[in-house]
């Protein structure tokens, strides 16, 4: 045992467990062995059958064999622990395992040591996953990687590189040294290493760090560090150092198994002692009988100091923590959390301080467009966006991602008018429009280089992105900055109120720990419930930050490489499933799913857990084993109803600790419930199947595929299990009360099993076929029932159609039905024979077919009968005579065929139908047919009725409809003259593109003529001005003229001119108040043509 205190020497080692899977399946199968004889005489009692062998091999019980393999094994151990100086449970089950044996109560012995081992596969299942998960800690760095080797690029592994080295690390690549950029330019990923969600631009002379990954462009670096001396490296080492420095657990059943095998030693002797005393000098049973001898009362007091050692034997404190581990990992199965080990339970419920890295943690880790501000006045958020995605399409930079997919929230699609000219890694993209505009996107000093002038409100707004946090992308056209957007990395939904309830939960502080900007870090922490908050903390500061509030339990909660040292470090190390691969191997739990949505149950569960085992320890380890102690070694002695009981002590001892095992279980059991939802079953039955629904939607063959090729030695153990216990299940036979079991054993009937559970041989060696012999069987002659089995419905004349009532449809079978009486004359028979089975073995293999066999024998009895009697006869007084004759000459057929009438009993024979044959029943049917031609008249006057009403119905719905969409096109039309409006408005207030080009232009050639800046700005405001005037008279004037086309559009009007000249002229008189047209501007001093 002491698994979870092994694996601190070695935190990579993984141990196996299977060879104690195996010695434990090989224990339990040499008790069952030994207690199957029992077993059987238990069931036999209750009417179960079975077969049985005897308890002993070669002179040796089964249970001896159980005992010296598994204790053995407990000894061996037991012992090495105690010569390093370690006392604990094994040693407490090795002596009563010895003790056992030396009384001669194999049984107890092998009960005892199977219990142990059961323990012990638990806290190997349990802990063995720790070491699983730590064995892939050291996989952070790439295995290979491309290296320069004189101008070429080869490959090679990372460890066989060098100081000085070249190494190329294209796009998508991770970084496998420290080193210095010498060629190249890109955006790299380093939030792993320090936390940072924005990519950071790495150029030549830089310095990078192995672990980051190189986002958008191929890096040349020169290796200044490799493997271990890399910070990544270092990283590692600190957090496997933080891992052997964590104390471990020690599991508290061991402590306490120090002083508890002392105490129950000296019990022993001590109820030794006192029977000893009460058999030498009390009272004997009888005056005449001498007292016992010394040797005679020794081992009869041993006997009870047994039972003390088995009742005191610590099953239920080996059982207590693994037990409830167990349960609440089950509890665990389908929330999204994976625990490593047990102990971590333990620790979190003790755990006072939290703390939690930002990006990815309480972030999700993706850049998300927070804040589009246009910084020209023609420009609107929805242009600006649509802009910046023009010129981004195509590019996969984290940056360019986010606007994109910003863009198409907001209706945008790529358009191929515009063209990406190039990009500059770490800068920004250019593109060019197809009437020659060029567009660009980046940082500050990427448009400065391109021409572009920033204006103090550019500044002020680049200020405002970074107090805010946010990552700043100016776009621009030709040399006019037009707007800002923001991005940030978004918030988890849940992250506010999860830490609201870990507060509310008695955790304080609760601290942000970031490796990002204090300004970033502000930014987030305003919106969240946190206490303290430390920004620009290296990997190395959160660990010191944990190390020095470990002294009242530090959680740390993080996702990235940077949070190893500090998830290793801390009290309980949560890592979220969606980070690295180093932080997952380094927490104590990792979560999957929602990251934050399950920590304040999973608090709550270990809290419970740590209560629920300090009962098992408590209550039931110590306070019912105290109790079994004062029964079996002190009361049984003394009221135990014979002596010859006394030695039955041992017995009761494993009965009653058995007892305090089975309370330990069903007491971790308990967590199974916690805080499960309230459902009934068929809403557990809805909720699985909507989970397959969903799981066969999204997957497809190729998926399944691929997860069974990763998965396939769990698939084949699973299928072998599943065969197995399929192949172990046909052992049990179940015979249902109405049925009796012909057993085959290779094919030939040997036993005939009763009702009840069997017992037998498993498939192929026996099978058994069931057979109700008390159901009563039915043959018919002259007809034939159409089942459901029937594959097919006859089409029979309608005038083979008899009024009967035969219990379905029927086919009439002419051959066996006519029949000729004794005047000549044609007569029809339907008749069912009812019989059971009464021998079932002489019926299955003796009998070819029992109907076939019946029907023959019953239509020759008929035949014979009915050429005895008259047709009127027949068919008027003679019919029960005829039932009851034939019925008894059938009988005497069958017993002349065969003494036992080949296994049936018949019991009784029914005449349906006698009458004449079809050809004189014509008229029968035509009354049938009246009635349904009546039925067919009413049917078709419902049918018109219903079909007026309907055609009635969709008149109706059909004007509804016209009026409703009458209705919307006037909204529409509507709409169309306020949006008209609206873009007259804007007409009137704004110049065009074009003539804000000439202005700036002609700004540009005065300028640089040596012109005044005031007097050009001056001019051309006058300029711009009367050029809106303009625009405003010219819009004027055609709306005026369009209202008064509208106004003389449905008048009357008089011409004057009543000649016929090749082109008529028609004058208006209108009254010029009525309309007024817009009076011309006056001219500008300098109109824009002059220039």
């Amino acid at each position: 045992m002491h698994r979870e205190a092994a694996a601190s020497h070695d935190p990579f080692r993984v141990e196996t467990p299977w060879g104690l899977y195996l010695v434990t399946g090989v224990v339990a199968g040499l008790l069952l062995a030994d207690l199957w004889p029992w077993l059987a005489e238990q069931l036999a009692a209750w009417g179960i059958s079975s077969y049985t062998w005897p308890r002993t091999v070669g002179g040796v019980r089964w249970a001896m064999l159980a005992a010296l393999l598994g204790g053995g094994r407990i000894l061996y151990l037991s012992l090495e622990a105690l010569f390093r100086g370690r006392v604990g449970v094994d040693l407490a089950l090795a002596v009563a395992v010895l003790a056992a044996l030396a009384l001669g109560e194999v049984l107890v012995a092998a009960e005892v040591t199977a219990i142990g081992l059961i323990g012990e596969c638990l806290e190997a299942w349990v802990f063995g996953r720790t070491q699983r998960a730590l064995g892939r800690l050291a996989e952070l760095f790439p295995r290979r990687c491309w290296v320069l080797r004189d101008g070429q690029e080869v490959r090679a592994y990372v460890a066989d590189v060098q100081v000085g080295d070249g190494v190329v690390v294209k796009p998508g690549g991770r970084v496998p040294v420290d080193g210095v950029v010498v060629a190249g330019r890109a955006a790299v990923d380093v939030s792993a290493l320090t936390g940072e969600s924005v990519p950071v631009e790495k150029q030549q002379g830089d310095k990078i760090l192995a672990g980051s990954i190189v986002c958008d462009a191929p890096l040349t670096i020169e290796a200044r560090q490799t493997g271990k001396d890399t910070v990544a490296g270092r990283l590692i080492e600190l957090t496997v150092q933080a891992l052997r420095d964590k104390a471990p657990l020690e599991r508290q059943a061991d402590r306490w198994a120090r002083y508890f095998l002392p105490v129950v030693a000296a019990l022993a002797l001590l109820t030794f002692a006192a029977n000893l005393f009460l058999q030498r000098w009390s009272a004997p049973s009888a005056p005449d009988l001498p007292p016992p001898s010394w040797r005679a009362a020794a081992i009869s007091a041993l006997y009870p100091a047994l039972g003390v050692l088995v009742v005191a034997c610590p099953c239920a404190l080996v059982l207590a923590t693994p037990a409830a581990v167990i349960a609440a990992l089950g509890r665990l199965a389908g929330s999204g959390v994976l625990l490593k080990g047990g102990s971590a339970l333990e620790r979190l419920a003790a755990a006072q301080v939290w703390a939690c890295d930002k990006t990815g943690t309480l972030t999700e880790g993706r850049l998300k467009v927070v804040r589009l501000e246009p910084l020209v006045p023609e420009l609107d958020e929805d242009e600006l966006l649509r802009l910046a995605a023009l010129t981004e399409q195509g590019s996969e930079h984290p940056l360019a991602q986010a606007v994109l997919a910003a863009a198409r929230q907001r209706g945008w699609s790529p358009d191929s008018s515009v063209t990406p000219v190039s990009t500059q890694p770490g800068g920004g993209v250019i593109a060019t429009t197809a009437e020659g505009s060029r567009l660009a996107v980046g940082n500050l000093r990427f448009l400065t280089a391109l021409g572009c002038i920033a204006e103090d409100q550019v500044r002020h707004a680049l200020d405002q992105a970074d107090a805010r946090g946010q990552i700043a992308l100016l776009v621009a056209r030709n040399q006019t900055i037009l707007g800002l957007i923001g991005l940030q990395d978004r918030l988890r939904s849940e992250a506010a109120p999860v830490l609201a309830e870990l507060r509310e939960l008695g955790f304080s502080p609760l601290a942000l720990l970031t490796g990002d900007r204090q300004a970033v870090a502000a930014a987030i922490a305003a919106e969240l419930p946190v206490t303290e908050v430390h920004a620009d903390m290296l990997p190395a500061d959160k660990a010191a930050w944990v190390a020095e509030h470990a002294a009242r339990g530090v959680v740390f909660l993080g996702d990235g490489i940077n949070d190893a040292p500090a998830l290793a470090r801390a009290t309980v190390g949560i890592a979220v499933g969606s980070g690295t691969d180093l932080a997952a191997q380094a927490g104590d739990i990792v979560l999957m799913g929602e990251p934050l949505r399950p920590l304040p149950f999973l608090v709550r569960l270990s809290r419970q857990t740590v209560r629920i085992i300090r009962q098992n320890l408590y209550v039931f380890a110590f306070g019912v084993n105290l109790a079994g102690v004062l029964l079996t070694g002190w009361l049984w002695p003394w009221f135990a109803p014979h002596p010859e009981a006394l030695l039955q002590a041992p017995l009761l001892g494993v009965i009653y600790h058995q007892l305090g095992s089975l309370l330990v279980l069903l007491n971790a059991m308990r967590l199974l419930a916690f805080e499960r939802p309230a459902t009934t079953a068929w809403g557990r039955w809805l909720q699985r199947l909507r989970a397959w629904e969903r799981r066969w939607h999204n997957w497809s063959v190729e998926e399944l595929l691929h997860a069974a090729a990763h998965h396939w030695r769990v698939l084949l153990l699973g299928a072998g299990l599943l065969g197995g216990g399929l192949w172990a299940g046909s052992t049990l036979t179940a015979i249902a009360t109405d049925e009796v079991g012909i057993v085959l054993r290779w094919g030939r009937p040997v036993a005939e099993l009763t009702p009840g559970l069997h017992l037998r041989w498993p498939w192929p060696v026996e099978t058994v076929l069931r057979l109700p012999p008390d159901r009563t069987r039915t043959v018919t002659l002259g007809f034939r029932e159409l089942g459901a089995a029937s594959s097919r419905q006859p089409v029979a004349d309608p005038a083979f159609t008899w009024s009967s009532a035969h219990g379905g449809p029927i086919v009439p079978r002419t051959d066996e039905a006519l029949m000729i009486t004794a005047d000549g004359e044609l007569i029809e028979v339907f008749a069912t024979l009812r019989y059971r089975v009464a021998h079932p073995q002489r019926f299955l293999f003796e009998v070819a077919s029992a109907d076939h066999l019946l029907r023959g024998e019953l239509e020759a009895q008929l035949r014979e009968l009915f050429a005895l009697r008259s047709f009127q006869e027949i068919l008027t007084r003679r019919r029960g005579e005829l039932e009851a004759e034939a019925l008894q000459r059938l009988r005497r057929r069958l017993a002349q065929l065969d003494a036992a009438s080949f296994g049936l009993a018949i019991e009784g024979l029914t005449l349906h139908d006698l009458h004449p044959p079809p050809e004189v029943v014509p008229a029968y049917h035509a009354v049938a047919r009246a009635i349904q031609e009546r039925d067919r008249l009413i049917n078709e006057a419902r049918t018109d009725a219903l079909r007026l009403v309907r055609r009635a119905g969709e008149e109706a719905e059909r004007l509804l409809r016209q009026a409703e969409a009458e209705a919307e096109a006037r909204r529409q039309a509507a709409q169309a003259d306020h949006d008209a409006f609206l873009a007259w408005v804007r007409a009137r207030q704004a110049l065009s593109p074009h003539q804000e080009e000439q202005l700036a232009q002609e700004r540009r050639r005065r300028l640089q003529q040596g012109e005044s800046p005031a007097e050009v700005e001056a001019d051309l405001e006058r300029r711009r001005q009367h050029l809106l005037a303009q625009r405003r008279f010219l819009i004027d004037t055609r709306l005026a003229l369009w209202a008064a086309a509208d106004a003389l559009r449905q008048r009357d009007k008089i011409l004057l001119d009543d000649g016929l000249p090749a082109g008529k002229r028609q004058l208006f008189l209108l009254d010029p108040e009525l309309l007024p047209l817009p009076q011309q501007p006056p001219a500008a001093d300098h109109p824009p043509s002059s220039r």
